[in-house]
């Protein structure tokens, strides 16, 4: 399902669109000055601060735990927020180890969802596969021998439960796959099944340098992007509060309620009035 987008106040879209795993249809709507806030203080990857942002911008045509959806759900949402907010086109600027100059990659979210999908049904390797899930989401691994081990895709409410573990990652694996640890072949075989049922919004991005042509990479973490992206366009918001009391006396309260094209209006309007 593409996106689609409703037109709000100020020319900001909100967003429509499906959620590749769960299947959710979800809506997101523009952010509020109190949203911005919760943007502008975010610091590193705190997974509980996704859920309350998630709990608060997005809505689902059923009713959701949104800690229980899958991780590739939360983090497509994540990119659908930042394509409404911002735009699509993703651009960074990377230095050519070649011949030292800048090198820019871009692309599209759109574009970068489409080769992100997860595959769905039963998988088949050459001499092993994977069933389909249970009622919990669990999936087994077939053709193994002895040890059919068990797995299942990681979710936010996980990433929560071992975000102050010693070694989160190694945390993570405990809880989503059975029995851990793993003989070295199964376990390339669950990371190989893990990421073609939810491939990870994460890895290198690879291009050439224009002046050189050598091969450039970059890595790309999608939901720590565009966090860092939305944050430091939302720590503008500390100096809309300050204009619009200033000119109008508006409480904070207010000012805060206003969803951020809205606010950016009367904020331009305030500065002019001000020369």
């Amino acid at each position: 399902m593409a996106p689609t987008r409703k037109k709000s106040f100020g020319g900001l879209g909100v967003m429509r669109s499906e959620l590749p795993l769960s299947g959710l249809t979800i809506t997101l709507r523009e952010p509020t000055g109190a949203d911005d806030v919760l943007f502008a203080e975010y610091r590193g990857d705190d997974p509980h601060l996704v859920l309350r942002l998630v709990e608060r911008l997005a809505e689902a045509e059923a009713d959701v735990d949104w800690g229980d959806l899958a991780v590739i759900d939360i983090d497509t949402l994540i990119l659908r927020l930042r394509q409404a907010v911002v735009g699509d086109q993703v651009s960074s600027h990377v230095d050519c180890g070649g011949c030292g100059g800048r090198a820019e990659l871009s692309f599209g979210i759109e574009t970068y969802l489409g080769h992100h999908r997860p595959h769905q049904g039963p998988l088949e390797k050459r001499n092993w596969g994977v069933s389909g899930p249970d009622d919990a989401g669990w999936r087994r691994l077939t053709g193994a021998g002895g040890i059919q081990p068990r797995f299942r895709v990681p979710t936010l409410n996980d990433q929560i439960a071992v975000a102050d573990a010693q070694d989160p990652p190694l945390a993570l694996a405990q809880r989503c796959v059975e029995p851990y640890p793993l003989p070295t072949k199964l376990a390339a075989r669950v990371e190989t099944a893990l990421g073609t049922y939810a491939p990870p919004l994460a890895g290198p991005l690879r291009g050439y340098c224009p002046d050189c042509g050598a091969a450039i990479e970059a890595r790309f973490e999608a939901r720590q992007y565009c966090f860092q992206e939305l944050s430091y366009r939302a720590r503008f918001v500390y100096d809309d509060v300050g204009t619009l009391a200033g000119r109008y006396h508006w409480s904070e309260r207010a000012i805060l309620a206003m969803p951020y094209a809205r606010r950016a209006q009367y904020v331009e309007r305030a500065r002019r009035q001000e020369r």
